[in-house]
């Protein structure tokens, strides 16, 4: 473990982060589908299956997204964990609309780096394509709990020797 908490802060943002914007792309189609199986054990094995390839395809999303909040987040010296969800808030859906409008504008060629660009892509894209405002309640959601981890860590950091 790192005296800082950052693996502790990014395996968070990633494992969290990428729970909660398949839980809520996850919500938002089921509650488009028919209101009578709604929460039968298909669509728990649906939300599983969701989350499995949500670690997968957005990985990157919440890793740079997680990255620039504790950039923004020091810069501004903000502790409170209200500051890092309202932070959050905003954050989250700039970095997936960004990433996913890169990623629908990236062409269909076989290039391999086109290739690995749409890999990168692929989930903000999805988030975008059920709606960018989606990435609101994740986004809060994570900031909140990554304020946690940061400020768990924050006391245990070693004197620096002068």
């Amino acid at each position: 473990m790192t005296r800082s908490g950052s693996l502790a802060y990014y395996l968070t943002a990633w494992i969290c982060g990428c729970f909660f914007m398949s839980l809520s792309v996850w919500t938002k189609d089921l509650f488009g589908a028919a209101a009578n199986n709604a929460f039968s054990t298909h669509s728990v094995f649906g939300l599983i299956f969701f989350y499995f390839y949500g670690l997968v395809f957005g990985a990157i999303a919440a890793l740079t997204g997680a990255f620039l909040l504790r950039r923004v987040m020091a810069a501004l010296k903000c502790m409170t964990a209200s500051h890092w969800a309202v932070a959050g808030t905003i954050l989250a859906p700039a970095v997936i609309a960004i990433l996913g409008l890169w990623g629908r504008h990236v062409g269909i060629d076989e290039q391999s780096g086109m290739r690995v660009v749409r890999i990168i892509t692929f989930g903000p894209k999805i988030v975008v394509d059920a709606g960018w405002w989606l990435a609101i309640p994740a986004g809060t959601a994570t900031a909140y709990l990554l304020c946690r981890v940061q400020r768990a860590f924050a006391g245990q950091q070693a004197p620096q020797p002068s």
